[in-house]
């Protein structure tokens, strides 16, 4: 549909063949400088040198520089043609356009600016009316050049495709660039769509499990990355000003690398070392190189650099630890190692090769934006990679959910188990005591709990009670209380010194942590002795009992206890009382304390329980009284 052919050197006809349009590409005339003169249509450009019309400036040996450039050019148009219109593809920054020396429009950032756009969009201009007779309508470019952006990816026109006639034909042309251009940007597009999907259903698995931070920092990394995809195309579309862009892809990166620096620190088990956390503080500066280049105290190449070394430690430090795990047999680093190394190693070699470019201007190393297909969509191998290393990661991500889900159902099973067990060792209802009124309540903060408690009753009449706490809660302090009851059970002893000696000596080493205990012996003819290890002093009608303090039991291998005796008498209650209780916070964070548990000591188990649960549980709450009887013991009579 364009003749490609020139009458001469920066001439271009529309009234050589049949063509109602001629391309533009080819050579033009060209000045570094401005001067108004440059747009008359009788300067004499001829001295001038030429360059290609659709290649960068950059390349084709012109230096990097601030300020303005001019191209001029001559059109033929045929008389009686009609409207001629010019179509222009886009140039770095932006331009001013000529036609026989009046403006007749502009493009872009045509005028100096600290926040201008990085490209000028493909435009069309209505070129004068050629009247009756044929004519040359002298062209002239006015080409405003930002030093910082050019010294990055060069200054000049962006690509071919420049053309000039019929309006329609124009019109048709300026579609299909515009069309070719949105179809450059499917795949980053797409990456960025498929980024906010994954990372939006990987935050609902956060939600779901909220100790599982490894999702969270997943998710930001994926969501980073899609917030850094729009306004990466808004800014090749010529709709947001470069400056902005590069501050918000250098934040948008630093807070995605950021959340890959801990997501892969949190599911490889790393510690954060002084390293990692000076990495962290890298990434974290990272987005202050965009200050370097908006005031132009560097070239966006420098300040670019500037942030590729803040970013580059982190990737280096994700692929060490991940090949790392791989040689020590670690399966989640052997998951994920080829398409993590894949990514980052790719992106540190694109880093490595603008650095490398921008110091020494070589592009002896190559870039990850190179070309794999061009057709329906033009795909780098780059998309591809990105693509690879979130389905990687998704896969990943979802194979450890599932894995958690069946660990949970077998702990789930494990804790229903023991809490048939528990209910077998520390029964609702205590057994019959003879003489004694004995009530308990017992409510575990978790499915089972820490808490243990056993009436012991004898043939003479007397009563053992044994109430402890285990340090620790769920499962692991559910299995250390069936151990200490079974050894209970199997004690034939019953002084509470010798009792408490005897759990210390058996449960030693058989058990992780402690547990506190008290044990007291109520003798029908109305005394109680009681020996504690390190457990709250029980309480005698609504008193606290002074006992001798001593370790929790399994800290030291030989331990003495010391006991004391106090009368008890008919319709003396006595309550022995958890931590749970003292310790029950409610929502301001006031504890429930000594003082009020004291004033409600004397009230039935029950009611103690239940007063604290309300207060606001946060540990085991065991409540146990025992009352005598009036009258003779049954056992005696």
């Amino acid at each position: 549909m364009l003749s490609a052919s020139a009458a001469s050197a920066q001439t271009f006809s529309l009234i050589a063949g049949s063509d109602s349009a001629t391309s533009l590409s080819g050579l033009w005339r060209f000045h570094t400088g401005d001067n108004p003169a440059w747009a008359d249509p009788n300067f004499d450009d001829s001295q001038w040198p030429l360059i290609h019309s659709g290649e960068n400036w950059t390349e084709q040996g012109y230096p990097v520089f601030t300020g303005y450039a001019w191209c001029r050019f001559k059109l033929e148009v045929p008389s009686h043609s009609g409207p001629v219109d010019l179509l222009l593809t886009g140039f770095v920054n932006g331009y001013q356009v000529y036609a026989n020396g009046k403006l007749i429009g502009s493009a872009g950032s045509a005028v100096p600016t600290r926040d201008p756009v990085a490209e000028s969009p493909a435009t069309t201009f209505r070129l004068p009316e050629s009247g009756k007779d044929a004519r040359s309508i002298q062209i002239a470019l006015r080409v405003w050049i930002y030093q910082p952006l050019a010294s990055w990816s060069g200054a000049g026109s962006v690509e071919e495709g420049s053309a000039a006639g019929d309006p329609k034909l124009i019109s048709a042309l300026l579609r299909s660039h515009r069309w070719d251009l949105l179809m450059y940007f499917v795949n980053e597009y797409a990456g960025g769509l498929f980024a906010a999907l994954v990372g939006l259903a990987i935050l609902a698995l956060f939600l779901l499990r909220t100790n599982d931070k490894e999702y969270l920092w997943f998710s930001i990394l994926l969501l980073a990355q899609f917030a850094g995809a729009p306004f990466h195309i808004m800014m090749n579309l010529g709709s947001l000003p470069f400056p902005l862009w590069f501050l918000l892809a250098e934040v948008f990166n630093a807070l995605g690398v950021i959340a890959a620096l801990t997501f892969f620190s949190i599911i490889l088990n790393r510690r954060r070392s002084f390293v990692w956390w000076s990495i962290l503080l890298l990434l974290a500066a990272s987005p202050l190189s965009a200050a370097l280049m908006y005031f132009q105290w560097a070239r966006v190449g420098i300040a670019f650099a500037l942030a590729a070394a803040c970013i580059a430690p982190a990737y280096a430090w994700i692929i060490a630890v991940l090949l790392l795990g791989t040689i020590r047999r670690d399966a989640s680093a052997r998951l994920l190692v080829a398409p993590v190394t894949l990514f980052y190693g790719l992106d540190l070699l694109d880093l490595v090769s603008r650095i490398v470019w921008q110091l020494t201007g070589s592009r002896s190393l190559p870039t990850v934006d190179a070309t794999l297909i061009r057709w329906p969509f033009p795909t780098s191998l780059e998309d591809v990679v990105g693509f690879v290393f979130i389905l990687a990661l998704l896969i990943f991500l979802v194979r450890r959910f599932s894995l958690a889900r069946k660990e949970e159902e077998r702990l789930a099973g494990e804790l229903e188990a023991a809490k048939t067990v528990q209910s077998l060792l520390i029964p609702a209802a205590p057994p019959a005591t003879p003489g004694f009124s004995v009530e308990n309540a017992y409510l575990p903060a978790q499915e089972v709990g820490g808490d243990f408690f056993q009436v012991l009753p004898n043939d003479d009449g007397s009563l053992l009670i044994v109430v402890g706490d285990v340090s620790g809660k769920g499962l692991k302090a559910a299995m250390t209380v069936s151990a200490i009851v079974g050894a209970l059970r199997g004690c034939a002893l019953r002084k509470p010194a010798e009792v408490l000696a005897y759990l210390n000596r058996t449960m030693r080493g058989q058990v992780s942590g402690f547990f506190t205990c008290c044990a007291a012996l109520i003798n029908p003819c109305g005394e109680v002795t009681i020996a504690n290890a390190g457990h709250l002093p029980p309480y005698l009608n609504g008193e606290e009992l002074p006992v001798d303090p001593a370790l929790p039991l399994g800290i030291a291998d030989e331990a003495a206890y010391t006991e004391t005796s106090y009368d008890f008498g008919p319709n003396d209650r006595l309550a022995f009382i958890s931590d749970g209780v003292v310790e029950a916070r409610d929502g301001s964070g006031e504890l429930y304390g000594f003082a009020r548990t004291q004033v409600i000591s004397s009230q039935p188990a029950h009611v103690i329980a239940e007063a604290a649960r309300q207060f606001g549980q946060e540990d085991d709450i065991t409540v146990l009284s025992v009352t005598r009887a009036v009258g003779l013991n049954p056992a005696l009579a």
